[in-house]
């Protein structure tokens, strides 16, 4: 099968996923493209992160009553970035998609105007990866980045087929040694242990792109 695996970057940990993603379909005989996203103008973390703390608020309260979660999911309005000129406008010529990027408050916002404009995703089986800081939490990781996605993709009549969520262990926050201790308790395990290089890591990519070629 001819895939595209698309993906937005800020440090290059989100790339190596994309990157180790096109190397496994590629070992089982699939033809496989690579499509950057790039924001049209680059902004700093904390001005990018301030477009959204008006729903901070609402993020923490959704971690504590899966009632006001689901309201959060239905009402956040998902904020986007202009980004460049693509390689494949047009993805239609494509037998399966990948799209991913690193979770921010909830998708990143490259990503997010990508999937709006992108054309020929109709109809597509697509699978969704992302990066993270942490441990993949999930809810306030996993879930408040692949729920959105997977509501956009359907509404726009693509079906999800699969999903990855790896630490890449960095925050722009610093935010790292709560994470670390986070991870600790929740799983009782280092966040090593869920980097792309790492048996998690490696497990989930080959369970991904076994997702996304059925």
């Amino acid at each position: 099968m001819r895939m595209l695996v698309a993906y937005f970057s800020c440090t290059g940990y989100t790339e190596e996923l994309a990157l180790a993603i096109r190397a496994e379909l590629e070992s089982r005989g699939h033809e496989v493209v690579v499509e950057k996203i790039k924001p049209a103008v680059t902004y700093s973390w904390l001005r990018e992160a301030a477009r959204d703390f008006p729903r901070y608020p609402s993020i923490i309260f959704s971690l504590v009553s899966a009632s006001w979660k689901e309201h959060h999911m239905r009402t956040y309005n998902q904020v986007e970035e202009d980004i460049q000129a693509l390689r494949y406008p047009d993805i239609s010529e494509f037998d399966r998609i990948c799209v991913g990027g690193p979770k921010w408050a909830q998708m990143s916002y490259p990503v997010a105007r990508y999937l709006q404009i992108v054309r020929g995703i109709r109809g597509k089986k697509v699978g969704t990866f992302c990066t993270v800081g942490g441990p993949p939490l999930p809810v306030f990781e996993e879930e408040f980045v692949f729920e959105p996605m997977r509501r956009l993709l359907e509404r726009m009549g693509a079906q999800v087929v699969g999903r990855v969520c790896i630490s890449s262990a960095y925050h722009a926050a610093r935010l790292m040694p709560l994470f670390r201790l986070i991870s600790r308790i929740r799983f009782h395990r280092p966040i090593a242990d869920f980097l792309l290089e790492s048996e998690y890591g490696k497990t989930g990519v080959k369970d991904f792109c076994t997702a996304v070629e059925q």
